[in-house]
């Protein structure tokens, strides 16, 4: 199960570094300098032998444009949206993707508590070829792109990535985001405009607002707090995109109060009674906020600046069970 407590910041396993941080410093000694030109005659024989008529763009990145695209181009701080396979090379040994057909493939690779699908980031907070590369494409565009360590993650490496390793990105840019904060607030209005009944829970302290819809009422307790809940429930993106469910079998458990969940599950569950069943919509100020949610191995489980939309089941209040489960249990 998902774990539902709030967001601690933690650092994307592969895309996010920043580049001053990642990035070789200083005078190199003797072996440092033969492992970067080592990897420069790699790179050059790789690139020589696939395309060999392929230039190289000032910087150093080899940029092939497989689809052009036609919409907006983002800046060095754009939010993006896109889909992406990210390689090492000359073994072309895929470290990362975005797509869940691909990550099945390596068994290795594949999380399943990951929400595979479009991943969200702000352009420039990741490794520089990555940064420059996406900046060369247009939405709705794929391309490819190729670059050594100088402009990856230098001779200190990250992750399953070695020192002076070259890097390869197969892209497709989905969508370019402007003010990322103004976006989704739209995205959740147009949201719960396709709803009929939905009534408003205002937090004050965020200024944010959550919806909340009762589909079917309960005849149970009323939900106040110190009350040990039972839920059942099913998360998902506005796109559609579940990240999280249990059922009957296994409820999820917390007391309302003591700060357990995400704060709008706090002020979403107080409006439903004992059996009842209904949706909770709430926005990324009172979900999982800027930062998103990683799974125990690093993977995204809820990315940053997203509406989550909760269709939940009371099933039991004041529970006998004895001994709480910790969300994630």
């Amino acid at each position: 199960m998902r774990d539902l407590k709030l967001p601690r910041n933690r650092i994307f396993m592969l895309l996010l570094a920043v580049p001053a941080l990642i990035l070789f410093t200083g005078c190199p000694d003797n072996s440092d300098e033969e492992q970067r030109s080592q990897e420069h005659r790699f790179f050059d024989l790789y690139m020589a032998s696939r395309y060999p008529d392929l230039e190289p763009q000032p910087s150093g990145i080899y940029y092939i444009e497989h689809r052009e695209g036609a919409g907006l181009t983002p800046d060095g701080d754009d939010w993006v949206k896109f889909n992406y396979v990210f390689s090492v090379i000359p073994e072309e040994e895929i470290i990362e993707t975005s797509l869940e057909h691909v990550a099945m493939q390596y068994a290795e690779l594949y999380d399943a508590d990951a929400l595979y699908g479009p991943f969200k980031i702000q352009n420039g907070t990741m490794v520089e070829g990555f940064t420059e590369g996406l900046m060369l494409m247009r939405e709705g565009g794929q391309a490819t792109m190729f670059f050594t360590s100088d402009l990856g993650y230098g001779a200190k490496g990250k992750g399953q990535v070695g020192p002076y390793q070259s890097l390869k990105f197969e892209v497709e840019l989905l969508e370019v985001i402007g003010d990322i904060e103004a976006y989704e607030l739209n995205r959740l209005r147009s949201y719960v405009d396709t709803i009929v009944g939905a009534d408003t829970i205002h937090d004050p302290a965020t200024d944010a607002v959550m919806y909340y819809v009762i589909d079917e009422p309960g005849e149970g307790n009323a939900i106040a707090e110190d009350t040990l809940v039972e839920i059942v429930y099913r998360g998902s993106l506005i796109d559609g995109r579940v990240f999280d469910e249990n059922d009957a079998d296994d409820p999820f458990r917390f007391t309302v109060g003591e700060k357990e969940v995400i704060m709008g599950w706090e002020f979403g569950i107080r409006r439903f009674t004992e059996g009842a069943k209904g949706r909770m919509i709430i926005p990324y100020q009172l979900g999982y906020s800027d930062i998103g949610s990683k799974t125990s191995s690093g993977h995204v489980a809820v990315p940053p600046y997203e509406t989550l939309i909760f269709h939940i089941e009371v099933v039991a209040t004041n529970s006998t069970t004895t001994g709480k489960e910790e969300p994630g249990d």
